[in-house]
């Protein structure tokens, strides 16, 4: 026996779920006579009654209950992989830094949003190496690693550099060079070279600087979060804090004195780098990294 058509089943399952034959007729936009046509040829092939029929009303048999079950069941599992499926087609899922999604991605989200309306972007935080052959769930990773400033690397989305940054309030305090409380980031990945404040001050070309006066974190938002609370000079990534300076949150200390930083990469796997959603976001996301870099 072949199975029966969907259409059929679907008539029936709307016949069954509504109790009657012409709302289950409205729902799918069909006759009342076409829903009716439906059921008495499933009935027919599968050689059992589905409905007791009455004036006006139909109640299912002890086999259309059975099946009317199985097709509900059935029908809402396909509805919420179809939807599923549209969501994943409208949604693009980046995974990168908790610093550079926190503090340069997140604010500026909306603006790729309102260019494309019917994207969403989910945003995964991690600094784990990523492997998008595996990971099919995201679409695009940014990763901060390090960077031969001398090598042309094509994945390199923008090469940072590093300065001091403090709260007005903290720096019009005056607090001597020597003494100033310090904020920096320590890496738990070994393979970044450390930028820290030992390179800082023999460009700067002072002192010893206080060792206690030295604190330290393990990501760039913390170190950004404690000099936004007046807790010290902070030495961080010019392209994380640039928003903040240009509200006035936080101001350049010895401005002159600049370090070159690691970069940030992007990697994209073989089955989403050339979807529509990927190929929009790449091109905002250097458009927008080219934007800050030439303000």
């Amino acid at each position: 026996m072949s199975f029966p058509s969907l259409s059929a089943l679907r008539a029936f399952e709307a016949a069954a779920r509504l109790g009657s034959f012409k709302a289950a007729a409205e729902a799918l936009h069909l006759s009342p006579t076409a829903v009716s046509h439906h059921i008495r040829g499933l009935e027919a092939q599968l050689g059992v009654s589905l409905f007791v029929r009455r004036t006006r009303a139909i109640t299912p048999t002890e086999a259309g209950l059975q099946l009317s079950q199985a097709a509900t069941r059935a029908f809402s599992e396909l509805e919420a992989a179809v939807a599923a499926l549209r969501d994943d087609e409208n949604r693009l899922t980046i995974s990168t830094t908790p610093a550079f999604a926190t503090l340069w991605l997140a604010p500026r989200i909306d603006d790729f949003e309102q260019r494309h309306p019917d994207l969403r972007i989910r945003l995964v935080s991690s600094t784990e190496p990523v492997d998008l052959e595996r990971d099919r769930e995201v679409d695009i990773a940014i990763r901060y690693s390090a960077a031969d400033p001398d090598t042309d690397d094509s994945r390199i989305l923008v090469r940072e550099s590093v300065g001091a940054f403090a709260s007005p309030a903290y720096l019009a305090a005056g607090v001597p060079i020597e003494t100033v409380d310090r904020l920096a980031t320590c890496w738990p990945d070994a393979r970044l070279a450390p930028i820290d404040w030992a390179t800082w001050q023999v460009q700067a070309g002072v002192g010893p600087l206080d060792e206690a006066k030295l604190r330290t974190f393990a990501h760039e938002q913390e170190v950004v979060q404690a000099a936004l609370a007046g807790k010290g000079v902070a030495l961080v990534s010019e392209l994380l804090v640039r928003d903040m300076v240009a509200r006035g949150w936080l101001v350049a200390w010895r401005p002159e004195i600049r370090m070159p930083g690691h970069a940030y990469r992007l990697i994209t796997g073989p089955l989403k780098a050339h979807t529509r959603r990927a190929a929009l976001f790449i091109a905002w996301l250097k458009n927008a990294l080219a934007g800050d870099q030439r303000k």
